[in-house]
């Protein structure tokens, strides 16, 4: 059964909303369509190529094609390696800010007018700020392949930085804050949760930033991390559709090959999280019509290796209404409404979540009580093959579904050749989940779910 509509809302309210900035509210393009189950891949079988053609220009700009010639449209996804953890002291807010002023104009393109032209053929576009990586993305009809080049390598070089531009930007950013975090139940809570959790590295401020720092920012602050990470050699550009490697290496060289070099990208913050520090915060919500409970352990970041057997546990322990802990606490118990959670990870940072909505009757001591036993219980008992295998399961189906879609694979690419140096990474992570047995589930669940971070949101009545 799928989540229920509130559950699905509550859910992103609190967790998007405090993990990343939403994407800048331009058009969307429509959900894909429904993937059809199919038997997941056995160890070594895996069925399915990501057949991915690569070639750089001499600034730098590297770039990715999936020859798909089964629809006539396209995907064309930039990633700029630059987040919210890249920002310097009292200049938080600004990967985000870009994510708006990109819409701004270029010399060629008036203000929204990439937006404008993408629509009028029939298009989507759309962007979004992370703790890692700033993204854009364009899907265009076949036959317009040039209309993005020229867009995208326009603003890339001339991007229209003004006293006006960034002033309306910056009253964007304070709209948008107030309308997803600032009016929203539960997500100051959970931004501010999170960013002392992860106190001690980038991590430690939201993807959206401080007003206080944006208020402050003159133009040419703007102007000059424009200039250090908006550059053809911090950038990744996928294709996946209907275009051919031959007919994009000359375009591409028109139209990005003569943008200069930039500087190379300085090195990211160090990542010096206390992971043995509890954290334990009870808030009071003026916005919250119920209370809600999450609990938290420190885990590891994408590229360790530990990350694959976590992200089982996580789907084992949390994930979905039939996985350990949710069926508990909602069916076995009835102490809560819903309950939920997962492994989350970043770069250099991770977190393994649950999340629950108790009902009246109902108090954080005895969901934490439930929640503990399950944790013993699997460090003693460890689980079973059918059980690991289930969590591998939904590990391919949830990647068979990205993939189904030239938007899902391009994404995927940019992500893995981006942070990983691997445009398949997607497909490598695939072998490393089937590679975990029962044995490192129960190792990491003992390893990483020690120290307890939790937090308590009540309603309180409005100030």
């Amino acid at each position: 059964m799928s989540p229920s509509p509130f559950r699905r809302i509550l859910c992103l309210s609190t967790l998007i909303a405090a993990l990343g900035a939403a994407p800048t509210p331009v058009l969307a393009g429509p959900p894909p369509a429904p993937v059809k189950a199919a038997k997941a891949p056995k160890k070594g079988d895996l069925n399915f190529d990501l057949p991915i053609q690569e070639f750089a220009l001499a600034n730098g700009l590297r770039v990715y094609v999936v020859e798909d010639h089964s629809t006539p449209g396209f995907n064309m996804t930039l990633a700029y390696n630059v987040g919210s953890r890249d920002e310097e002291a009292q200049r938080t807010g600004f990967a985000h800010l870009f994510e708006h002023m990109m819409f701004e104009g270029s010399k060629n393109v008036p203000p929204m007018g990439h937006l404008t032209f993408v629509q009028r053929v029939g298009g989507n576009n759309n962007a979004f700020t992370t703790y890692d990586v700033t993204a854009y993305y364009n899907n265009l009809p076949s036959q317009y392949l040039e209309l993005g080049l020229w867009l995208e390598s326009d603003r890339l070089r001339s991007l229209e930085i003004t006293d006006d531009n960034f002033e309306n930007q910056r009253k964007a950013v304070k709209e948008e804050k107030a309308m997803r975090v600032d009016n929203v139940p539960y997500a100051g809570a959970f931004q501010d949760f999170l960013s002392e959790a992860w106190t001690g590295s980038g991590y430690g401020h939201s993807t959206i930033g401080s007003l206080e720092d944006l208020e402050a920012a003159q133009t040419a602050d703007v102007q000059a991390f424009f200039n250090k990470y908006y550059t053809p050699n911090n950038v990744t550009l996928v294709f996946v559709g209907d275009v051919s490697v031959g007919e994009l290496q000359p375009l591409m060289e028109r139209y990005f090959g003569d943008i200069p070099r930039g500087p190379e990208r300085p090195p990211s913050p160090p990542t010096a999280i206390d992971r043995k520090k509890p954290l334990e915060k009870v808030v009071g919500d003026p916005l919250a019509q119920q209370a809600i409970f999450a609990i938290g352990w420190h885990t590891v970041g994408e590229n360790h290796p530990d990350r694959y057997a976590l992200d089982l546990l996580g789907n084992i322990l949390l994930t979905g209404e039939s996985a350990r802990i949710p069926k508990i606490l909602q069916d076995e118990k009835k102490l809560v409404a819903f309950a939920g959670g997962g492994h989350l990870t970043l770069l250099e940072a991770g977190l393994l979540f649950a999340q629950a909505m108790p009902l009246p009757t109902a108090n954080f001591d005895a969901i934490k009580q439930v929640v503990r036993e399950e944790i013993e219980k699997l460090q003693k008992k460890g689980i079973s093959p059918r059980e690991l295998q289930k969590a591998i399961n939904n590990q391919v189906m949830e990647t068979v579904s990205t993939l189904a879609t030239n938007q899902g694979r391009a994404m995927s690419i940019a992500m893995g050749a981006l942070h990983h140096g691997d445009p398949k990474r997607v497909l490598t992570d695939l072998e490393k989940y089937q590679q975990v047995t029962p044995k490192d589930i129960q190792r990491v669940a003992t390893e990483y779910l020690g120290t307890w971070l939790t937090l308590e949101i009540q309603p309180k009545a409005g100030t």
